[in-house]
């Protein structure tokens, strides 16, 4: 491990936003290997578990995803909003690690991915989005907008916005990577 302490944080992997995720097998793959590699690093592994809408607790969609399921005594925080920091101890729980560097994977892409990792960077972490470890949903594309008008893109443009989004964003005194999962170093 280098002399940054570094965070492997999985983002609602859950029944109700994989289930017709694009790659989503791929994805997972990729995350559950993730974990594996972290774990034998003695890399710290926390997971986020949207509980809103409709992954009311307890429900099928709010469940994590069995190949990715976080085991006895692992730290899973719930949350209500897209970003994971708003309204939750992720804070409090990174710093209680003494957390400086955040790895990024997980679901939904357009939403709570792209949420989280700028809201990590805000927050002074440096930031490893993994490039092929995030997913969203495969469709109806386009999506209806409120105002009439439609999303024009589908999953895979989505997904690869993302990765340019997160990788062209800067902030003072943080680094962010975007890096394929067999890229992602501690």
């Amino acid at each position: 491990m280098t002399s940054q302490q570094t965070v492997l944080l999985v983002v609602d992997v859950q029944h109700g936003n994989t289930a017709e995720a694009f790659d989503r097998d791929g994805v997972v793959g990729r995350i559950r290997g993730l974990i594996d590699r972290a774990r034998a690093d003695g890399v710290p592994v926390l997971w986020i578990q949207h509980e809103a809408g409709p992954f009311v607790p307890g429900s099928d969609p709010w469940q994590i995803v069995e190949a990715v399921r976080p085991g006895e005594g692992d730290t899973v925080i719930g949350k209500h909003y897209l970003d994971s920091f708003v309204e939750t101890d992720l804070r409090a729980r990174l710093d209680a690690l003494g957390a400086t560097r955040l790895v990024l994977c997980g679901a939904a892409t357009d939403a709570c991915i792209r949420s989280t990792a700028a809201r990590s960077q805000i927050e002074g972490y440096d930031t490893v989005l993994v490039a092929d470890g995030h997913t969203t949903d495969e469709g109806p594309w386009p999506l209806p907008l409120p105002d009439g008008s439609e999303v024009p893109v589908g999953a895979r443009e989505m997904i690869a916005f993302t990765n340019f989004f997160v990788a062209d964003t800067d902030y003072p005194g943080v680094t962010t990577e975007v890096v394929p999962a067999a890229d992602v170093t501690w």
